[in-house]
């Protein structure tokens, strides 16, 4: 069982992912999906019965340490809701469950988590840690992946701009593996959680009118649920570095929703205090069932039509 305002670190969470995957066998597949620069395994949980799915990443930045321990725990929540038939709130879990299925990625930068967690000796590589140690950057305050590069920033698209001699658009493990998830799963959507501001982002400045109207629609509801504000247009490019993030690839690329939905207030420090994690998760833990609603309830308007 997952416990909120606990630490876990990066093996205690797969031991959590496993036991669900042999109590759950018949609602859960757990893929490997590839492996950091220093070789962790990046799991991916699927979860449902249906074709269509929702994928929700978290950590992609070493130092949000608060989002990777609740998607664990929303994984163990739905589970348990499907198999008793219980609702989580207003939502019909079963229901959901069987017409769509949620890709869950609770941690894309496994080694920017440990560092963030525990320090740079984590990193069994030793030119890998040297590197890292030169940058001169406190290990708490850790947003990158192992080679240094801030995965957040590493997506081709429209706002890319190169920030590190050694990068370039998917010039890292990470971010290639979330490509190939996207590119490749029948996804409606994606759901991108980090923390800083308790902000619901959603505007696109690639995008349409059309494509921003229904993210604000989403982005509204997801509102209302968590109590967040609303990101504003101005908001998506605070600099000129702000570019080439995983929702933007998503929403250029792909063309369906993507909202980053950033939890804990904004001026909390780093380390995040554990505690954050039952106020996050009573915020935030039915976003990807409310996702769901919103799809299932457009599909049903189409065939009326």
């Amino acid at each position: 069982m997952v416990q909120l305002n606990k630490t876990y670190t990066y093996e205690e969470m797969m031991e959590r992912l496993n036991d669900l995957g042999r109590n759950y066998r018949s609602l859960i597949q757990i893929q490997v999906i590839g492996h950091s620069h220093d070789e962790r395994k990046i799991p991916m949980i699927r979860l449902g019965n249906g074709e269509k799915t929702l994928i929700c990443t978290a950590g992609v930045h070493g130092r949000e340490t608060i989002n990777p321990v609740l998607m664990v725990k929303m994984i163990e929540e739905y589970c348990e809701a499907y198999e008793k038939r219980m609702k989580i709130g207003e939502y019909d879990v079963f229901d959901l469950l069987n017409g769509y299925e949620i890709s869950f990625i609770p941690l894309l930068n496994p080694d920017g988590y440990e560092i963030a967690l525990r320090g740079f000796e984590q990193i069994r590589n030793p030119i890998l840690r040297q590197a890292a140690k030169m940058m001169n950057i406190p290990h708490e305050d850790w947003k990158y992946n192992a080679r240094g590069v801030d995965i957040n920033r590493n997506f081709p698209s429209r706002y890319y701009v190169q920030q590190r001699p050694n990068e370039m658009p998917l010039s890292e493990a990470e971010s290639r593996l979330l490509v190939t998830v996207f590119q490749t799963a029948p996804s409606i959507g994606y759901l991108d959680f980090h923390s800083r501001g308790k902000i619901i982002y959603y505007y696109r400045g690639a995008m349409s009118g059309l494509y921003n109207q229904r993210q604000r629609r989403i982005a509204k509801r997801l509102s209302h649920i968590s109590k967040y504000s609303m990101g504003k247009k101005e908001e998506e490019m605070l600099t000129s570095l702000s570019g080439g993030n995983t929702v933007h690839y998503y929403s250029e690329y792909i063309g369906k929703p993507a909202i980053t939905v950033e939890t804990v207030e904004e001026e909390a420090g780093f380390p995040l205090d554990i505690r954050y994690q039952e106020e996050a998760w009573e915020e935030i833990h039915t976003i990807p069932l409310e996702i769901l609603r919103i799809e299932k309830s457009e599909s049903r308007r189409k065939l009326v039509y």
